[in-house]
């Protein structure tokens, strides 16, 4: 996946987070099999996809996202699953 034509950012995000005034959300990817991370900036509209993830039950995976912002979505998303 690369590009955001591909995440629907109509639709609610599987989890959401805040770092150091950066917005970031979880969507489903590639037909539910990959996670997908995009960003802005606090206050803003327009989202950026910035990679996709892999769930491995505890934590996220990506070579792009840097490690303290997956542990910060990481925690978004188990949180989630527990309000499912």
């Amino acid at each position: 996946m690369s590009s955001d034509s591909e995440v629907n950012y109509d639709s609610a995000p599987v989890a959401e987070a805040e770092l150091d005034g950066i917005d970031y959300r979880i969507d489903t990817g590639r037909q539910g099999t990959a996670l997908c991370i995009s960003s802005r900036a606090s206050g803003t509209w327009d989202w950026t996809f910035e990679s996709e993830a892999r769930w491995d039950g505890s934590s996220l995976r990506s070579k792009v996202i840097e490690r303290p912002v997956l542990v910060k979505l990481s925690e978004a998303l188990r949180a989630a699953m527990v309000d499912i």
